[in-house]
């Protein structure tokens, strides 16, 4: 996977980034301009259009995203509308996933220190979508003054997915389909996760997510290196569209699909795909297993029951490859050392590559 070291405000840091990954980002933003008209039936101006209506609300929660985003555009040679409309790529696709023509993405999970085989706060996750998004997929590393370092594994030009920081937050997250995501304004979804990779703990996270209307629904997975960690199922909408699951028997799991009473019924998603309701049984049936540690939970990602649609996803050779899912990145943290195990790729046929994360002191 091809790395990112970017460092200085937030202009230059998003400069550094779009230059080094300049070719990555022009074919991310080729592919979705495809994507967002196959699937979501938006010509690209209307796309652009539409990615606009948020710039506003992106401009009152996190100006220093916007010039990550325009620092990006720079130095990829994009138009900053063009690295909007990727940053906002969930809100736009809103229709298809409607439709249940977005595949599921991610089957995510954290192990606390009174449940892992070495008294360590694990994290991690496959993170599925399409199969053009190994293509693009890089991992940026910002060293910042203005804040906690961070690494992030994620389609180049947008700014954060799965994510850690120096002050030992870990971040994983899950796409969810509500009923009542009807176009809301607000923070879009890879904003908030941009937005997350500053809290130094679960707590500042949780305020950090309720502080705001969010656009869209997602699930949130929080751990820190203290052995906290919490779940975050939300929908469109602020504090109280916001319900909040800790580890229960010492783990958290999930999927794409509301698990919490209140929000299951409003679910838009798991009547599409339902691998959804397989993939989190078989997390579960690992985690409840003995010897949870780093390599334990590698194994449980590479599972292929109800394949293609296993934790381990592969394209359905008959599905249209825009239409098809398949594991774009897996990764394992150990918040408690720092260390990071991720592939490029399913990890069945991809080697778990190691990488420590950020320890530089934030200023």
């Amino acid at each position: 996977m091809q790395r990112v070291v970017a460092r200085g405000d937030p202009l230059a840091r998003g400069r550094a980034y779009g230059r080094q990954a300049a070719a990555k980002v022009q074919r991310c933003i080729a592919a979705y301009r495809e994507a967002f008209q196959h699937r979501a039936g938006l010509a690209w101006r209307d796309a652009l259009a539409h990615a606009r209506g948020f710039e506003d609300d992106i401009a009152v929660f996190s100006p220093a995203s916007l010039l990550e985003m325009r620092g990006i555009a720079e130095g990829a040679g994009a138009e900053f509308d063009a690295i909007l409309a990727l940053n906002c790529r969930s809100e736009l696709m809103f229709a298809a996933a409607r439709r249940g023509a977005v595949p599921s993405e991610c089957t995510s999970f954290a192990v606390a220190p009174e449940g892992s085989a070495d008294g360590h706060m694990l994290l991690g996750q496959n993170w599925d979508w399409v199969p053009f998004a190994r293509e693009v997929c890089v991992l940026v590393e910002m060293q910042r003054d203005d804040g906690p370092d961070f690494a992030t594994v994620v389609e180049a030009g947008m700014l954060a997915k799965v994510g850690f920081n120096s002050a030992g937050l870990g971040l994983c997250t899950n796409t969810l389909v509500s009923a009542k995501d009807a176009g809301s304004r607000g923070v879009p979804y890879h904003v908030m996760l941009r937005a997350l990779l500053d809290a130094e703990s679960v707590a500042g996270a949780e305020r950090i997510l309720t502080s705001v209307d969010r656009a869209l629904s997602a699930n949130y997975l929080v751990a820190d290196k203290s052995g906290a960690a919490a779940n975050f199922e939300t929908t469109a909408g602020g504090a109280s569209a916001v319900r909040t699951t800790r580890p229960a028997r010492g783990f958290l799991a999930h999927s794409n699909h509301f698990l919490d009473p209140e929000f299951a019924p409003i679910d838009a998603y798991v009547g599409n795909s339902p691998h959804s309701l397989t993939r989190l049984d078989a997390m579960r049936r690992g985690l409840a297993g003995p010897g949870l540690s780093v390599e334990r939970m590698q194994a449980i990602l590479r599972d292929h029951d109800h394949a293609p649609n296993g934790i381990c996803g592969h394209p359905d050779p008959a599905a249209h490859p825009l239409y098809s899912r398949t594991t774009v990145a897996s990764v394992v943290a150990d918040l408690t050392t720092g260390d990071v195990w991720l592939t490029e790729g399913p990890p069945c046929s991809a080697q778990y590559e190691h990488y420590t994360l950020p320890a530089r002191a934030v200023a």
